[in-house]
């Protein structure tokens, strides 16, 4: 347990916070991790002063976080109980520290008894000896930021080394994902699984570039089913090891489309048909996960189940913004896991449509994009509903050579250099436009977005 900072320390490290963060988004700002760096400064453990006593959840994970953690937070404030999220999904040490800070009271003291907190793969050993997390959220390992990371072996094992410094944590773990499960076997942490099972059927590619080798004997993995990429049932024919079975299961995908899904899962030894108001297999996953964290909490399934039907998009993740009437909608993509899921979205919606990729390579998103020869920009340029294709961002010659690689025809692509010039036009198409931006494009084209149509900032 980390020592907290006395009176006059906290005093200073929170009025800090505060101040800052105000200042900043006085000035239109997000204010995201600076408060916390300036906090963390006046006081190095204020985290342990303004976590005490809280019951928090983290997210980590390659994909899913922001939106898993909104779901949670959904069901625990439709539950009635008062939480804190991290909306602005400022997810490393000094970010957190600043939303957890920024809540406290002026003396420190935690105003809400729940907290649910997205955090990065890396920075999960940081924050944990600090916030004590009564629950870990691990939603899958893609390879992604290569130029960071290196591997996705590597960014295993900076997960593994934050739960192992919270033993006393509930892991929730992906049952149907062959390297996030593995960290049950090293770790003494409870663990509450949640998958989808064989009778959902195959749901999209085969890639199991990601899926590593069998932790108990190094054999290669069989699946007996796949959901998409690497995850499904898998099982080590030399061994014996294989996928757990889940504790939340989704037993069968019955409708999916445009505004949603609808399940059946199994929970608690009872099944029930359930309505997802997000659209994607992923938010399948994700919701599942969302049941599993309120499990590990020691709340009623029930009051998260009940409330998916409910649930609204984070910002960037399936947002929608209405421009002249038309809808336009943003699927964050940074990895060819995320990608391919994304393309598998829009190209099985039946609907004419127009696409706007956005590609940057900067340190938020990782230097490297090589990642995009891997992505299956065939499929989407193949897709006979597709009208046109804008390319934008610092990275929009290689990805219009990427692009024309695919099969895209020069016909129907435009690159595009202004996001707010881009708006305009696109009020001028006269059918759904899906946005496909990585991280630090998305930011700018959703700011471009948000001015156009009144949506609320990221932080909001």
């Amino acid at each position: 347990m980390m020592k907290k900072p006395n009176t006059a320390q906290t005093i200073l490290s929170v009025a800090s916070c505060k101040m800052t963060r105000a200042i900043l988004r006085k000035t239109g700002r997000g204010g995201t991790a600076i408060p916390g760096i300036v906090a963390m400064k006046a006081a190095k453990n204020i985290l342990a002063a303004v976590s005490e006593g809280m019951e928090i959840v983290v997210v980590t994970g390659t994909n899913g976080k922001t939106t898993s953690c909104n779901m949670i937070e959904h069901a625990l404030t439709s539950g009635g109980h008062e939480c804190l999220l991290n909306k602005s999904g400022a997810n490393m040490l000094h970010g957190m520290a600043a939303d957890l800070i920024a809540a406290a009271d002026w003396l420190g003291k935690p105003q809400y008894p729940y907290a649910v907190l997205e955090c990065d793969e890396a920075a999960l050993k940081l924050v944990v000896p600090y916030i004590r997390p009564k629950v870990i959220v691990v939603t899958n390992l893609f390879s992604d930021q290569v130029d960071r990371y290196g591997g996705v072996q590597n960014v295993l094992q900076e997960i593994r080394t934050g739960v192992e410094r919270s033993p006393e944590s509930v892991l929730v773990l992906n049952a149907d994902e062959p390297l996030s499960a593995s960290l049950a076997r090293s770790t003494p942490n409870k663990v509450v699984w949640y998958g989808l099972e064989a009778s959902v059927g195959t749901q999209g590619n085969v890639d199991l570039a990601d899926a590593g080798a069998c932790p108990e004997c190094g054999g290669e993995y069989a699946y007996d089913y796949h959901t998409y990429a690497h995850l499904g049932g898998f099982r080590c024919p030399r061994c014996g090891y294989r996928r757990k079975d889940p504790d939340v299961a989704v037993i069968s995908v019955d409708k999916k489309g445009t505004d949603g899904s609808t399940i059946h899962l199994q929970c608690d030894g009872v099944i029930q048909k359930v309505r997802i108001s997000l659209p994607a297999v992923y938010n399948i996953y994700n919701a599942a996960a969302a049941i599993a964290a309120t499990k590990a909490l020691g709340l009623p399934a029930q009051e998260a189940i009940d409330s998916l039907s409910s649930v609204q998009s984070s910002f960037g993740r399936l947002e929608t913004f209405s421009l002249n009437g038309n809808r336009v909608q943003m699927i964050l993509v940074k990895n060819p896991a995320g990608c391919n899921q994304a393309f598998s979205y829009v190209t099985g919606t039946g609907e004419d449509y127009s696409a706007v990729l956005c590609l940057n390579n900067r340190t938020g998103d990782g230097h490297d994009i090589s990642w995009i020869e891997s992505a299956d920009y065939e499929k989407l340029c193949a897709d006979p509903h597709l009208k046109k294709i804008y390319a934008a961002g610092d990275c929009r010659e290689e990805l219009y050579a990427r692009l024309r690689k695919a099969g895209a025809s020069e016909e129907r692509m435009e690159r595009v250099s202004d996001y707010h010039a881009l708006v305009e036009q696109l009020k001028e198409e006269g059918h759904p436009v899906f946005l496909l931006p990585n991280y630090t494009s998305m930011m700018e084209l959703r700011q471009a977005m948000t001015q156009a149509t009144g949506n609320r900032e990221f932080w909001e």
